[in-house]
C-alpha cells in the first residue's frame, strides 16, 4: 500500500539518494525552457492542517486524528506567506481543504476567506466534514465567523462568492452521523445567509443510504442520480446538490476491508469508469489542468495545492519530491519558474500521468498496472515516481522528448553522467 502524503513528506526530509542528487544536477545543467505550460493557477487548494478528528475508515490520506505530539511547521501558524503567494497566482477558485480537516484551524480559515485574492477570483470554497457543528451554538459561531470574514473583505479585493462544501458518506456517518451536516445546511437557510453556497460531496457506494438519511433529517425530497449528482429539495425552496465521487481504495481502505463492510464498490465508482467524466474531447485526462467538481472544467491555468507544511505542488503535475515551499519562496513567479526547470513538470502539465506511465513502462512494466488500477485520479504521479530510480529515468526520458522538440538544451556530458548513474543503480523501483 502506498504511504500517505503525510508520511511521504516526512520521509523526503530525512535524506537524499545519490540518484536524486544526480537528477537535481541534471536539472541544474539545463537551459531554461523556451516553451512550457501555463504560468497562472486557475485553482489552488490549501491544507491548513493534516489532522482530522473524524478519522474516517476510508481516508486516503490516513490523516492522523491529532498532531499534538508532533512538532512541525504548519502554514496555519503563519498565513502571510500562503496568502502572498496565492494572491499572485491568477486564481479563479481558492479552496480550503485537506489533507486534514480545515476547521481544526478556524482562525486561519477566517483570515483566508477575508484576504485571499486574485483579479479573476470568482469563488472561495471551504471543504469540511462539518465536525465542528457539534451543537447549534457552535455551528452558528463557526459559520457566522466565516461569513463575517467573507462579508468584510476589503473593497479593493475581488468580489468572490463563498461556498461551504460538506463531505458526507457512509464512513463519515459512522463517526459523526448526519446531524452536523444538517445543522450547517439548516443554518444557511436563515435570512442573511442564503447567498452562501452549499453542496454535499459524497462517495458513491452500493448500499449507502446516508444521503437519504440527510434528506429525511432536513425534511427534503431527493431526486434520482444523474451524472453522479442528486438534489435535495428543501421545504424552504432551496436545492442542495449532492455530488458523488469514486471511492479511493488506498490509505486506510483496501479491498479486504471493503469486502467486510455492508457497503460495496459499484461499477460507477471504479476509477476507470468515473475518470471518463474528466477526459477531453481528445480522450486525454490531465488533472493538472482540470477542475474535478460537480461540473467538470478544463482549465486554462493549473490546478495547484499548498500542503500544510508549506509545499507548493501542481496536482499530478510535478514530482512531489521536488516542490518549492512558501517559506523559502518570495512569490508565485519564483515558485512556477522553479517548477518548470524540471522536465517532469513540463511533461506532466502537457500530458498527464497516464502518458507518463506509458513512457516508464519499458523500464518499469508495473507502471501500466498502476495507471490501470489506481483508484484515485490525483495519486498516480506519486506512485509512478515513488522511487529515486523511477524519478531519474522519467526525467531522462521526458528530457529526450523536449530536446527533440527544441524546447530546451542540455549539456551532453551531464546527460551521459545521469544515464551512467541510472545504469549503475543498486536500488530498483
Amino acid at each position: 500500500m502506498p504511504e500517505s502524503l503525510f508520511k511521504q513528506g516526512k520521509a523526503a526530509v530525512n535524506g537524499v539518494s545519490a540518484l536524486d542528487e544526480g537528477r537535481e544536477q541534471l536539472i541544474t545543467s539545463l537551459s531554461g525552457y523556451t516553451r512550457h505550460g501555463p504560468t497562472v493557477a486557475s485553482t489552488c487548494y490549501v491544507w491548513p492542517s493534516s489532522e482530522c478528528p473524524v478519522g474516517c475508515g476510508h481516508c486516503n490520506y490516513a490523516a492522523p486524528m491529532s498532531l499534538d505530539r508532533l512538532s512541525r511547521y504548519s502554514v496555519a501558524r503563519d498565513p502571510g506567506p500562503v496568502l502572498k503567494l496565492m494572491n499572485g497566482m491568477g486564481l479563479w477558485k481558492a479552496v480550503l481543504s485537506g489533507g486534514g480537516e480545515p476547521m481544526v484551524e478556524p482562525e486561519f480559515c477566517e483570515r483566508f476567506v477575508q484576504e485571499v485574492d486574485s483579479p479573476n477570483l470568482e469563488e472561495i470554497e471551504l471543504i469540511t466534514s462539518a465536525h465542528f457543528a457539534a451543537d447549534e451554538d457552535e455551528t452558528r459561531r463557526r459559520v457566522r465567523g466565516l461569513v463575517e470574514a467573507w462579508r468584510t473583505r476589503p473593497a479593493h479585493l475581488a468580489r468572490a462568492g463563498f461556498t461551504i462544501r460538506i463531505s458526507l458518506d457512509w464512513f463519515h456517518a459512522q463517526r459523526i452521523g448526519v446531524e452536523p451536516a444538517a445543522r450547517v445546511i439548516r443554518l444557511l437557510g436563515e435570512d442573511g445567509l442564503r447567498d452562501v453556497g452549499c453542496y454535499v460531496r459524497s462517495v458513491l457506494l452500493g448500499g449507502d443510504t446516508t444521503t437519504e438519511k440527510l434528506a429525511a433529517a432536513l425534511g427534503g425530497e431527493l431526486t434520482e442520480m444523474d451524472d453522479y449528482q442528486r438534489t435535495i429539495s428543501l421545504p424552504d425552496g432551496r436545492q442542495i446538490l449532492v455530488y458523488y465521487k469514486n471511492l479511493i481504495v488506498e490509505g486506510r481502505m483496501n479491498e479486504r476491508k471493503l469486502s467486510r463492510l455492508p457497503v460495496s464498490l459499484p461499477e460507477q465508482s471504479r476509477a476507470d469508469v468515473f475518470g471518463k467524466r474528466f477526459e477531453t474531447g481528445q480522450g486525454k485526462n490531465v488533472p493538472a489542468r482540470t477542475y474535478n467538481g460537480p461540473q467538470v472544467r478544463h482549465l486554462e491555468g493549473l490546478a495547484c495545492l499548498i500542503e500544510d507544511d508549506g509545499r507548493i505542488r501542481i496536482l499530478e503535475g510535478n514530482d512531489p519530491h521536488r516542490s518549492p515551499n512558501v517559506r523559502q519562496t518570495d512569490d508565485w513567479t519564483q515558485a512556477i519558474k522553479y517548477l518548470y526547470t524540471d522536465p517532469l513538470t513540463v511533461y506532466l502539465v502537457d500530458n498527464g500521468p497516464q502518458q507518463l506511465a506509458g513512457l516508464l513502462a519499458d523500464e518499469f512494466p508495473d507502471s501500466l498496472r498502476m495507471a490501470a488500477d489506481t483508484n484515485q485520479l490525483y495519486h498516480l504521479t506519486e506512485l509512478l515516481l515513488a522511487k529515486p530510480d523511477r524519478r531519474l529515468y522519467a526525467t531522462l526520458r521526458t528530457l529526450e522528448i523536449h530536446l527533440a522538440e527544441g524546447r530546451v538544451t542540455a549539456d551532453g556530458e551531464a546527460v551521459r553522467r545521469a544515464w551512467d548513474l541510472f545504469s549503475a543503480r543498486t536500488e530498483r523501483g
